[in-house]
């Protein structure tokens, strides 16, 4: 029986362009948020409400977003408008293996602008009970944005909004690791959930294993940690218990483009309706593995459909 939720995912979208391997460039619109709420409008039920909460342009490609969320079933009511900026743009390549590299062009991105006003963001959070974000959106935003989100997590927790969050490190974005590690344990302390990504703790943090990332992460007061690794295991880790689940069908990729926002979503999708972690795993790696053997991050929500 399907559970009535509301969720929003919170951050920057951006206009992709993605080498299609003719010479020519194909336009659509992602990021990592996105990502994230594209697979849970396809996978959860249509009683349950999925909002994309951003600040976008008043020009012609902001206003192309808006219409393809809009055409997508996603809840656009959190979206702000900035009269001076406009969307990030970013371009894919992938190599023969399926991994991709990007080049960005975000200075002028509204989304930097999304948390300057924590009155107004608490105001469109609240009417949620669960709100997705990742250490992307946290690093657009800057320092004082950062400050904001914190400020308006810790309210609005209070309240029964429950957060996920993915610290999705990206070096470029921070400046300094320092600030990225002490803004990662603060926001730990304030999510139900963390979902992150073996390889990039390594990065940040040099944890010696998923186990060593599920247990630092647990310590600094999150409920639960998704370790993500590819294809191996995905770990998941409460304070009460620790459970491995092997990657049952692994595919060759051709463009790993969102795998990990894809999980997530996939993930959410059955969580937040009580499922069992390992049922909400399953569908997360079925949903990464569906999406990663095709260009680009968005897959038909139709296809998507298929996997449940």
């Amino acid at each position: 029986m399907s559970v009535s939720k509301k969720i929003a995912t919170f951050g920057e979208a951006m206009v992709e362009f993605f080498d299609t391997g003719d010479n020519c460039w194909r336009r659509g619109f992602a990021g990592d948020s996105l990502n994230v709420a594209w697979a849970l409008r396809a996978l959860l039920p249509n009683s349950c409400t999925v909002d994309y909460v951003t600040r976008i342009g008043v020009d012609g490609v902001s206003s192309d977003l808006l219409q393809f969320l809009e055409e997508s079933s996603l809840g656009t009511g959190g979206i702000s408008r900035d009269s001076h900026r406009t969307l990030g743009l970013y371009t894919i390549k992938t190599d023969p293996q399926g991994e991709r590299s990007f080049d960005y062009w975000r200075s002028q991105s509204a989304a930097k602008c999304l948390a300057d006003d924590p009155l107004e963001l608490e105001h469109v959070l609240a009417q949620f009970d669960w709100v997705y974000l990742s250490g992307i959106s946290a690093a657009v935003i800057e320092s004082q944005g950062r400050k904001n989100l914190l400020a308006v997590i810790e309210s609005l927790r209070a309240r029964g909004v429950k957060f996920a969050y993915d610290p999705n490190f990206r070096p470029k974005l921070w400046s300094s690791l320092d600030e990225m590690r002490d803004f990662t344990r603060q926001i730990t302390a304030l999510s139900a959930l963390v979902l992150p990504t073996f390889d990039d703790e390594l990065a940040a943090f040099g944890d010696s294993s998923p186990q060593a990332t599920a247990e630092r992460l647990l310590s600094w007061g999150t409920e639960q940690v998704i370790v993500k690794n590819g294809t191996e295991p995905t770990l998941v880790a409460s304070h009460s218990a620790r459970q491995s689940y092997a990657v049952e069908h692994p595919v060759t990729p051709i463009d790993t483009t969102g795998a990990g926002d894809s999980f997530n979503g996939g993930f959410l999708s059955a969580f937040v309706q009580g499922s069992a972690p390992e049922d909400a795993v399953r569908r997360g790696q079925a949903v990464a593995a569906r999406v990663v053997v095709q260009r680009g991050a968005l897959v038909p929500y139709s296809e998507l459909r298929e996997i449940l």
